[in-house]
Order: structure tokens, then sequence, then C-alpha cells
């Protein structure tokens, strides 16, 4: 497989080994890393004989101005979460779901997920937010924010955080029970001060997989604020056991990674036939067995492996469920911007010291 890193984004080509569909068509998805089986890919292509190609993107806020500077006529699907999703597509970047055409296979996803993706997005995958550890350091998983956000002095260096206007802030508010969403002032102020304390802890901001794959001290990283499934991943990239995942007692963020056509797409019939194709509900099982993340698609879940449906850091039980969040997909702008001035402080700040 080709990697090109294009500053903090990367784009990766996955050739056809099959005949070109048309003349050669490629479908352009702009993705997290690791967050499509090869298995999907390589079924996908050879039954319509197109090619895949995937730009990564690191943060939401790299995707989103991706989505703004990059030239959209050589993206075709977007993975985006359900609260970029509606202002994207208010902006007319994003094609509403009901331009759709030939994916019937929709009707299999849960309408509880559908309904968070709303009118711009079909659900992809979804999971929680937590604290991934390295095993062979922490003999005891984390089982509060506090240990991410007041750590122990041998983590000081060690500590790994994330560059979102929701994400990086979330664990302080989750640790006072707080609202993830809340555009109390006074709150945040409190907020910003705790994570300012933190920064002399912190090893990076970047997304923990991003990091282990292209940093020379990852061994540096020990203790992160990620997503379910990333787990895995590090582990693999890792070369063994050494990674695991948990989720705080006082609860965390559900989060639903939704797939979305953009407007000026010059392939749309393929990503149309893409969504119809991953949303099968064999494919969709497999393919969230093999990333490592729960699927919405509610026709796949009997498909799925006991031990994967049972595994309640993938799907969280009753008792975690209750005390988990959603994302608000209509926070209000001035929110937006204090968050972000909020996370762009304190990612500054630790980049001089």
């Amino acid at each position: 497989m080709q990697l090109v890193r294009l500053a903090t984004w990367m784009v990766c080509t996955t050739c056809s080994l099959g005949a070109s569909y048309g003349n050669g068509q490629t479908l352009r998805i702009l993705n997290w890393e690791a967050f499509l089986s090869e298995d999907t890919i390589s079924q996908w292509e050879a039954r319509t004989g197109a090619s895949i190609e995937q730009i990564y993107f690191d943060n939401d806020e790299n995707r989103n101005s991706l989505l703004t500077s990059y030239d959209q006529t050589t993206i075709d699907l977007v993975v985006i979460d359900q609260v970029s999703a509606p202002v994207f597509g208010r902006r007319g970047v994003l094609l509403p779901v009901s331009a759709y055409s030939g994916t019937p296979n929709l009707s299999h996803i849960d309408p509880q997920w559908k309904a968070q993706c709303g009118e711009y997005g079909t659900p992809y995958l979804w999971g929680t937010m937590g604290l991934a550890y390295r095993k062979d350091i922490l003999t005891l998983p984390p089982s509060s924010w506090s240990a991410l956000l007041n750590p122990a002095p041998e983590l000081t260096g060690h500590i790994g955080l994330l560059e979102d206007y929701v994400d990086t802030l979330a664990p302080s508010l989750l640790k006072r029970g707080a609202s993830v969403n809340t555009a109390d002032e006074s709150l945040l102020a409190e907020v910003f001060e705790e994570l300012r304390s933190l920064l002399p802890a912190v090893l990076t901001f970047e997304y923990p997989i991003t990091f282990v794959g292209s940093y020379p001290n990852a061994d540096d990283l020990h203790l992160a604020l990620a997503y379910s499934g990333d787990q895995y991943e590090l582990n693999d990239m890792s070369g063994g056991d050494v990674w695991g995942y948990t989720i705080p007692e006082e609860g965390t963020v559900l989060w639903i990674d939704c797939l979305a056509v953009l407007a000026n797409s010059p392939n749309k019939a393929l990503a149309f036939d893409f969504i119809n194709f991953i949303n099968q509900p064999d494919v969709a099982a497999a393919n969230s067995e093999a990333v490592f993340v729960a699927t919405p698609n509610a026709s796949a879940l009997p498909l799925q492996s006991t031990a994967f449906r049972s595994n309640t850091l993938i799907y969280p039980d009753e008792a975690t469920l209750a005390k988990s969040q959603h994302y608000d997909f209509a926070m209000a702008n001035e929110n937006v911007r204090l968050r972000n001035r909020i996370t762009s402080s304190l990612v500054n700040i630790h980049e001089s010291q």
C-alpha cells in the first residue's frame, strides 16, 4: 500500500487488481486511518472494477479544513461526525440523503442512529470516547477521568490529548458531571484552567494512532484520550498486546460517524453504490468486526460473532449507556468559537513549552 503524507493529512491509494470500471473510475473517500477494512475494499473493487483512494485525516478540524479548502471535486465520500454533517450540508457541500439513489440497504440501519446523522449523512460506525493506556506500564485500567486530568507523577510527559473543540474539553466536563456541550462560559473557563495546568504532563495533542504510527518517540505515549477501537489499531502498530481501553466511571460521549456524498462529487453513482454495499448486512457485520467498532446496522448485529457482540468496550452495557451523552449537532456558533479559542490556546501554549 502506497502512503503519501500531505502536512497532517495522508493519502493512501489502494489499487484494483481487476478490470477498470468505465474509464478507470476511482472513488475517493475522506476517512480516518484504519476505519475501513481491506477486505471490504477488495470486495467492492472486485465487484465494480473501480478503485478506492482514501485521503486520511486525524482530527475533525483537519477534515473540516480539507472540506473547505481542498478541491472538492476530487472527493466523493467523507466520513463525518453528526455535528459537522448538517453544517456542511446547509453550506451546500454535502448532498442530502433524499437525493441518494439505489441505496435500499439503508433500510437496515437502526432509526435511532439515522436520526443522529440527520439529513446529510448515513450512519457508518459508532462508539465511545475513553482512555487508551499502556497495559505493560499501567497495571490497573484507569477508572476515572482524573487519571488523565490529575496524572500520577510517573505519567508526566506521557499524556496524550486531542485537538477538538468538544472532545478536548469533555474529560473535564464529564468529571464534573456537566454536559459536554455546555455553553456556560464560567464553567468553560474553569475547564481551560484545569487543562492548562495539565499541559506540563502532556506529550502530544496528536490523535494516538497518528502519533504511534508517525513519531520516533511513540513509546513515550502511555495514556491518551481516544475512541473505542483505537486500542486494536494501536496494538497492531505496536506489534503486541500492549494497549488497553477503558470507559471512565463518570460516563462518556457516544459518537456516530456518518458517510456523506459531496455535492460536487464527479462519481455520485459510485458513491451511492458504495454506501449501499457497505450497508449490506453481511458486509456491515464483517467490516465492523474487522475495524473493531460497533455497527449501527440492525440487520448486521445477528451476523456478528458472540465474542464481538458481548465485548462491552465495543457495545457498552446498559449501565454505561445510561451515563453516556450525545454531541449537540445544533451547538450555537458562539459556543463553537469560544471552544475553538480554548483548544487553540491550549495547543499553542503546549507547543511553546
